[in-house]
């Protein structure tokens, strides 16, 4: 005869992954283009994470593709999923993301507009940019990475294409890219 204490359940561990909660920004020397995966915690959903940088003196850029133009950050402008940064930093530094953990939030979408667009990774793990622009498609024709380490573009990413231009290229966490769109469309996150 079995006890009713043998068939009761172990209760269950519950481990916290704190990549969930929080991520880094590795940034080299020179010209850094990069993105923030998730939203941030709101106390800390500012561009003033950047503001123990070494800049050398220059501005933190995101472009604005409805304008055409580059946008000079302020301490007090609210950093987006799916949004570019173009960073400089005289010497390596990292940058510490404290993500939010409000299970109410949508995730995020980007609307884009024809042509380049300045776009922030938005997944934890590395993903082709075949999986990663899917919400876009039909409309998506290049992807252009920023190699800060030689501080270069990267080969374009052509969706549909092969070799070394081939749509299973990577895309990877905490960087951006440049988009080419053919008409106006939203880009959906692939991580909330």
């Amino acid at each position: 005869m079995v006890c009713a204490e043998e068939l009761t359940p172990a209760p269950a561990e519950v481990t916290v992954d704190d990549s969930y909660n929080s991520g880094v920004i590795d940034l080299t020397p020179g010209w850094n283009l990069v993105g923030i995966p998730r939203r941030l915690a709101e106390d800390t959903n500012k561009a003033t994470i950047f503001s123990g940088l070494d800049s050398a003196g220059r501005s933190i850029w995101t472009y604005d593709a409805d304008s055409g133009g580059w946008k000079d950050l302020s301490a007090d402008d609210i950093l987006m999923p799916l949004d570019g940064y173009f960073i400089y930093t005289a010497k390596p530094d990292k940058i510490l993301l404290k993500y939010t953990v409000d299970p109410l939030q949508v995730p995020p979408v980007k609307d884009l507009v024809t042509g380049w667009n300045l776009v922030g990774f938005s997944g934890a793990t590395p993903a082709s940019a075949r999986d990663a622009l899917l919400s876009i498609r039909k409309s998506w024709t290049q992807v252009i990475g920023w190699d800060s380490t030689v501080q270069q573009t990267e080969a374009t990413i052509i969706n549909g294409g092969n070799d070394t231009h081939s749509d299973s290229g990577l895309l990877t966490p905490m960087r951006a890219y440049w988009v080419f769109v053919d008409g106006p469309c939203s880009l959906a996150s692939i991580g909330a």
